[in-house]
């Protein structure tokens, strides 16, 4: 036998291990997503409510994620910048919206309730302010008054290119408010004629031409307060002897203030 000890076996090296996938960071990356959602809502009235919220909760998460060990903290990170960020916006915005709310809340408030013993310039008149008699229609608003009226024949100055007689009214306007007044319209908005020749039906009478150019300028001009502009007005008539009954309302579709009845001979 041989004294030479055996030599110890040779150890073989081992196969190097793959290196390990580092584990993810839920909490970064709900960071993130709640940083996203709080970023595009928080300019929403209302909603940035919510994502004020979401704000404070990404950041939260967000710092969570950076203190955990051996994680990838990029999703934290720019979650926490979002979120915070979002947080922020969401905040001032929260403030500004109601600021201007409640301004605008104010600014209609005193625009339509009027001091205490102040009537409104645009409120209706009562009834014992808006009247229409002895050809003068006045409101709170305004005063028209009757000044003459006649009928022109078909083809006579003032009806030159009609189909049908028509009684022309000549009228002044005053303007008693600083709103936009124009005779025509102010006429318009408060006068109907009728003409009872149909025993079934009213017969409501239809606006002609202006009666008279002098009055193709002043119909649509801007009265100012307390100014005073003529115009004239026509309505066709079914015939020449019916006479022509002329009501008025503060508004069309206010009660009736009055009637007058003009004879056409």
């Amino acid at each position: 036998m041989s004294d030479t000890p055996y030599s110890a076996a040779t150890q073989q090296p081992s196969a190097p291990m793959p290196p390990q996938r580092a584990a993810g960071n839920g909490f970064g990356i709900a960071s993130l997503v709640l940083g996203i959602l709080t970023m595009a809502g928080f300019a929403v009235p209302v909603l940035n409510y919510v994502t004020i919220a979401t704000g404070v909760v990404g950041v939260i998460l967000g710092i969570v994620g950076l203190v955990i060990k051996f994680r990838p903290r990029k999703a934290a990170v720019a979650g926490v910048i979002l979120s915070g960020l979002g947080l922020v916006l969401s905040i001032i915005l929260v403030v500004v919206y109601a600021a201007v709310f409640t301004g605008a809340a104010e600014a209609i408030s005193k625009e339509t309730v009027p001091p205490a013993g102040k009537p409104s310039a645009s409120a209706p008149a009562d009834a014992a302010t808006a009247s229409f008699k002895d050809g003068v229609l006045l409101t709170s608003k305004m005063k028209i008054e009757i000044t003459s009226h006649r009928v022109i024949p078909v083809g006579q100055p003032g009806n030159e290119y009609g189909e049908k007689p028509v009684i022309a009214f000549v009228y002044n306007t005053t303007n008693l408010t600083n709103e936009s007044l124009d005779p025509s319209l102010a006429w318009i908005g408060t006068f109907e004629a009728y003409q009872d020749t149909n025993p079934n039906a009213v017969n409501k009478l239809n606006v002609g031409s202006t009666p008279g150019d002098q009055y193709l300028d002043s119909q649509s001009e801007a009265i100012k307060e307390g100014g005073t502009v003529e115009n004239a007005v026509a309505y066709e008539l079914d015939d020449e002897t019916t006479p022509v009954k002329l009501t008025a309302k503060e508004t069309l579709i206010s009660d009736e203030l009055g009637s007058e009845m003009y004879n056409l001979k």
